[in-house]
């Protein structure tokens, strides 16, 4: 074989490789946990027939792209299952808050949820955990935990026994970040000594606010933009999407990509519903959430907050990367913060040392 064949060949193969990367699975989207239920499956013969209608709570307007990856789910499993699996889906907590909604499915009135992980607080504490800060380094990584890990999985069949609810899957919204207004730009927790953050009530976040090394001050989040413009908090730590839909960008200075706490939305039915689901419509159903919920909301997502990020930029917000942060001294700061607070709680501490193990953090 010559050199120009073999030089092709070996071109086409690096080809191929980036190719594959570039379709692989991004972590999230569905979760199975159920040894009887089938593997997702694009392809499955679809011989049931069962009429079934899910109701859906959304909480999010119908714009937003995980809106608009419910909208596709429902529209294909119509499609491939002949107008037998229908969802009629409800945007904008049109059916009640994330609380209020997850009731619903419970009592199966409604059939399936999107939800903060933790609202899920209340029925099973272990939720908690995910409000921790820098618990994971990365989205990637816990997306890839909430699918694989063996501890998420027992957390998931405790919530079905506890409350009745099947977790189907779960993907990232944002990333609260830091940002301020009227502050000498910082670089580490230090820095932020006495500096006022709004924070909310709950003590977890209290608590993080903290770590950050910044003084937390309850304020709710309908009076944060004036707090920002009057001076009573000199900053904030909202995700970049709700800083654009807040304007809260009008009112601050700089935006610290410093990634302190991913939110993540859990989806959701409960056991009867899922029960009565037919083998083939769950098979399809499963690849589908990936599909969508997975690859395509992961995509448009990053373009959302591409377009949130050119925002305040034009509004003259200077924005500082992770490269330009101590991002080890926030860390540190995070872990103190955790073990002082709740390293002493066996539930707690079980998902802590679960994960740094898991990660090598």
């Amino acid at each position: 074989m010559n050199k120009k064949v073999i030089a092709l060949l070996t071109a086409a193969a690096a080809t191929l490789a980036l190719s594959v990367q570039a379709f692989a699975y991004y972590p999230g989207g569905s979760v199975q946990y159920h040894d009887t239920d089938p593997e997702p499956n694009y392809e499955v013969e679809i011989t049931s027939e069962d009429k079934i209608v899910w109701t859906v709570a959304a909480c999010l307007q119908e714009s937003n792209p995980q809106s608009q990856a419910l909208k596709l789910i429902a529209e294909e499993l119509a499609e491939k299952t002949n107008g037998n699996f229908t969802w009629d889906i409800f945007f904008n907590s049109e059916l009640g808050s994330e609380s209020e909604a997850v009731e619903l499915v419970r009592n199966n009135t409604a059939q399936f949820v999107t939800s903060n992980v933790t609202v899920m607080s209340p029925y099973v504490d272990g939720y908690s955990v995910f409000a921790f800060p820098y618990l994971f380094h990365s989205e990637e990584d816990l997306l890839t935990y909430l699918q694989d890990g063996a501890k998420a999985k027992e957390l998931y069949q405790e919530l079905e026994d506890t409350a009745n609810l099947v977790t189907l899957g779960f993907n990232c919204t944002g990333t609260r970040c830091l940002s301020t207004k009227g502050v000498p730009v910082g670089k580490s927790p230090a820095d932020f000594n006495g500096v006022k953050i709004r924070s909310m009530e709950a003590q977890v976040w209290q608590n993080v606010i903290s770590c950050l090394g910044a003084t937390p001050v309850p304020v709710a989040y309908t009076e944060l933009y004036t707090a920002l413009q009057t001076g009573v908090v000199q900053g904030q730590d909202n995700p970049i999407a709700n800083t654009v839909d807040g304007k809260f960008y009008e009112v601050l200075d700089t935006f610290y990509e410093n990634d302190h706490a991913i939110l993540i939305s859990g989806y959701y039915t409960n056991s009867e519903t899922w029960n009565a689901l037919p083998d083939d419509y769950k098979a399809l159903f499963e690849e589908l959430m990936q599909k969508y919920m997975g690859d395509y909301y992961h995509e448009e997502i990053l373009k959302f907050r591409e377009e949130c990020k050119k925002t305040v930029e034009e509004a003259g917000v200077t924005i500082v990367p992770q490269s330009e942060l101590d991002m080890d001294a926030f860390y540190a700061s995070a872990d103190e913060m955790i073990e002082r607070e709740y390293m002493g709680d066996e539930k707690y501490a079980a998902f802590v040392e679960d994960v740094k193990a898991t990660f090598g953090y």
